[in-house]
Formats: structure tokens, C-alpha cells, sequence
């Protein structure tokens, strides 16, 4: 298959294209902060949880997933970090 550059310009620059997480919520439960994200192929979704007593910057969020809805990523969260 041959695309001609214009092609190949609308799909990089298409706005339906995503590369990027999003971010679905963020909180803290317990002693710990929190965000839920969404992956990019939007089927599943993980955790980045940190210890909310120590600077949040000095230390890497532990990312936990995948999961298949933001209810189980929640039911983890509640059981291993409430």
C-alpha cells in the first residue's frame, strides 16, 4: 500500500488518533494518592498509586493494571490500599 504525503500528513495530524492515556480520576484512599487511567486503546485501565505521607515527587508512582472497568481497578484499590 502507497500513500501519497497528503495522506500521510491528515493521518498524523487526524484528532481521532490518540497516543496519549487519559487520565479518568485521581483521589486518595486511605494513605495513598491515586490515579486512574484510561489506555490508549480505551479496553483497559491501570493504576498509579503513591504513598501520600512522603513527597509525591521524590518517589515513582507504583503502576498496577490492567483492568478491564474503572469498578474493578477500584474494587484492587479498596482491598490492597484502603
Amino acid at each position: 500500500m502507497i500513500l501519497t504525503f497528503l495522506e500521510t500528513l491528515n493521518l498524523i495530524n487526524s484528532p481521532d488518533i490518540s497516543f496519549e492515556d487519559s487520565l479518568v480520576k485521581k483521589g486518595i484512599s486511605g494513605n495513598y494518592k491515586y490515579e486512574l487511567w484510561n489506555t490508549t486503546d480505551t479496553v483497559g485501565y491501570y493504576l498509579k498509586v503513591w504513598n501520600s505521607q512522603k513527597h509525591s515527587h521524590s518517589i515513582a508512582p507504583r503502576v498496577i493494571g490492567s483492568f478491564n472497568s474503572t469498578q474493578a481497578a477500584f474494587e484492587y484499590l479498596n482491598y490492597h490500599y484502603a
